[in-house]
């Protein structure tokens, strides 16, 4: 009987000793993936913050429209929509970027893509127009909608 127990012991202990082995390896493994998930975070925090340092450059490179050439824009879209059933609603000036809202009547017959080339095309002022000259560098787009402006279609103008 205790030749049995003696043996069962030792399998016990060759156990214990496989378990610490493996226990180990598992560690070793682990700290690998973890150092390289680490290496990776950390290239991907510096590539975003290279990225959003750039676009804050491009930032500066914007200039603010001053009031008076607001007011020559204003000016120029509202004397476009004077006559006719389409009405020069107002121009939302943002950093980078101006947003100009004309409401219509009735929805317009043709797909989203043809209503931004109409917008383009017809809308849009010449390249040689004088807005250009106060929007800078600047996006301006241009909204048509029937009731509300978020349901509406836009297309930016190109200079």
């Amino acid at each position: 009987m205790t030749q049995r127990t003696m043996k069962h012991n030792e399998w016990v202990k060759i156990v214990e000793s496989r378990h610490r082995q493996k226990k180990q390896n598992t560690t070793v493994k682990t700290t690998l993936p973890i150092w390289s998930m680490l290496l990776g975070g950390f290239i991907i925090l510096s590539a975003a913050w290279s990225y959003f340092v750039d676009s804050s450059s491009e930032e500066v490179q914007i200039a603010a429209i001053d009031s008076s050439a607001q007011k020559r824009i204003t000016r120029y879209f509202s004397k476009q929509f004077m006559m006719g059933s389409w009405k020069f609603n107002n121009i939302d000036f943002k950093s980078g970027e101006l947003n100009v809202f004309i409401q219509i009547p009735t929805k317009l017959a043709m797909s989203e893509n043809e209503v931004k080339e109409y917008i383009r095309n017809s809308l849009c002022p010449a390249a040689n127009s004088r807005v250009w000259q106060d929007v800078q560098n600047n996006d301006m787009y241009i909204y048509l909608y029937t009731d509300m402006p978020r349901r509406g279609k836009y297309a930016l103008c190109n200079s």
